[in-house]
């Protein structure tokens, strides 16, 4: 196994080590209304491991997924700036991707972000739920027909795997009804569901009320542990246009980022999950991600005549173009003229590697005709 999967895999055993040390007993077959319906067959799992062939993965439910070290990674914007955009680089050498994340080949890379973990944490204590307890992924990843297990930890449960602090529906709340103990919550949350309340529960989602907040709110709610995967959605993957060539950066993939965020009603700013994730990843941290196609892609003919436009990170598939259309040239080819239209708010804030173009212009590589709408003539 690659480096980081043994790294992952060796935390990830870890920390069932140390579930096993706290409550050891509590896997036995009785025990099992706490941690998933299968606690007893989870006992045997961790017992007879090589029997089973018990695995622990990152997210075994991404079967293309890789993981990936970053390797690299700085802000753009500067620190007080409204926005924050940043440049964030992973090592794709070695992996199944390596050869397919040319941004210039019209490819993107897919990351799949994780829930934050203090978040989590404090959900998970103000549940009543146990961080350590050790549960089956079967429900989100099937047994293989080898016979290997995925098993994994509350705590990484609603960290790694469940959209947690996602925004649900009403199909959401449809399930939800059974668990309430309290009649009257009970006619509340399917309330919720009626026509009549369309008013309120649009309102709840203008305010951007999470799966968290619903199962906080209505205090009788009692959910089997083995009930979330089915009423909490996966995270899902979030594609982002690849900035970088691969011919001219080996084993490099690199990723041109904004940080999403937006006022809901109320007043309070909410973040994009897979953004602010990658916000906050730095050098020899891992991320899951995979390459997946794009809809741009520049032309096979090295002498074709290139015109691109974009504004802010639209400007990541170009720089992976200019890339290859240098690193072509590099190789003696005769290449076309390039020519970028490109622009932003603000010059000195928001021309995203601006040094690069500048001298890759110098060199003739490509013509740069930039627009800023809010600087002074």
């Amino acid at each position: 196994a690659a480096p980081a999967a043994q790294a992952v895999r060796q935390a990830q055993r870890e920390a069932v080590q140390r579930y096993v040390a706290h409550v050891g007993a509590r896997l036995d077959a009785k025990a099992g209304c706490n941690t998933i319906e299968k606690s007893g067959d989870l006992g045997k799992y961790l017992a007879f491991k090589s029997e089973y062939r018990t695995q622990f993965m990152a997210r075994p439910d991404v079967g293309e997924g890789q993981l990936l070290r970053v390797t690299d990674w700085y802000r753009l914007t500067p620190e007080d700036y409204d926005r924050t955009t940043f440049h964030v680089e992973v090592d794709v050498s070695g992996t199944s991707v390596e050869h397919l994340v040319n941004g210039a080949d019209g490819k993107a890379l897919s990351v799949y972000a994780t829930n934050d973990s203090k978040a989590v944490r404090s959900f998970l204590e103000r549940m009543g739920l146990d961080p350590f307890a050790v549960v089956s992924a079967e429900e989100i990843a099937p047994q293989d027909e080898d016979g290997s297990v995925v098993l994994t930890t509350v705590e990484k449960l609603f960290t790694q795997y469940l959209d947690l602090f996602g925004k649900p529906t009403r199909e959401f709340l449809k399930k939800l009804v059974p668990y309430a103990q309290d009649i009257l919550e009970k006619v509340k949350i399917a309330e919720l569901t009626l026509e009549r309340k369309t008013e309120e529960f649009q309102d709840r989602q203008a305010r951007a009320q999470t799966y968290a907040e619903y199962f906080l709110e209505f205090k009788s709610l009692k959910i089997p542990l083995d009930k979330y995967v089915e009423l909490v959605p996966t995270i899902k993957q979030r594609v982002y246009s690849i900035c970088s060539s691969s011919d001219y950066r080996p084993g490099k993939c690199q990723l041109l980022v904004v940080r999403e965020d937006w006022e809901a009603k109320g007043g309070e700013t909410k973040f994009g999950l897979c953004s602010s994730f990658l916000t906050f990843v730095r050098p020899s941290q891992y991320l899951v991600g995979h390459s997946t196609h794009s809809v741009m892609k520049i032309p096979e003919d090295t002498t074709a005549h290139v015109f691109m436009a974009g504004l802010g990170t639209g400007l990541a598939p170009f720089r992976a173009f200019v890339e290859q259309r240098k690193h072509q040239k590099t190789q003696g080819r005769q290449v076309g003229p390039m020519t970028l239209f490109f622009g932003g708010r603000y010059s000195k804030t928001e021309y995203y590697y601006r040094d690069e173009f500048e001298a890759f212009e110098k060199e003739g590589i490509v013509k740069c005709c930039n627009a800023w709408s809010r600087d002074t003539p």
